[in-house]
């Protein structure tokens, strides 16, 4: 279990990793969309270790709170797209359409905040350059 909350983990280790090399300005969009896809499976896989052991209390706990706040948009979306009947409980497939539009909405959220730094980054450095080249010597 572990394991695979690690495996997770490494998806946005590696775009950034990736991104820094080959898109340098948009680096942190590309990590923002990374790390919404894999939001709400990693707070409820961090949920799950509550159940673990005694130390899983550490983790469970945040996790819950991250899956509460992850989840509900999710399904919220699906209901109102009707690939899900509201009123019912998510099992089996379904349980996977709600975890696809979850991976969509916060990409897409996570997407534009990276986006929003990665311009006010390269707006200060822009800024700070013309302001170098302008004083007087």
């Amino acid at each position: 279990m572990i394991l695979l909350l690690i495996f997770l983990i490494l998806l946005p280790i590696i775009t950034y990793r990736w991104a820094r090399t080959h898109i340098p300005l948009h680096k942190v969009t590309a990590l923002g969309i990374s790390f919404g896809l894999i939001a709400a499976p990693f707070s409820m896989g961090l949920y799950s270790t509550f159940f673990l052991h005694p130390v899983g209390i550490v983790t469970g706990l945040p996790g819950l709170i991250l899956s509460m706040f992850h989840g509900a948009p999710g399904y919220q979306i699906s209901i109102e797209l009707g690939l899900i009947p509201s009123h019912t409980v998510i099992a089996g497939t379904n349980s996977l359409l709600v975890a696809a539009v979850n991976g969509v909405f916060w990409a897409i959220i996570y997407g534009l905040l990276g986006y929003a730094i990665d311009k006010y980054r390269h707006h200060r450095h822009n800024t700070n350059k013309s302001v170098v080249r302008d004083a007087p010597r």
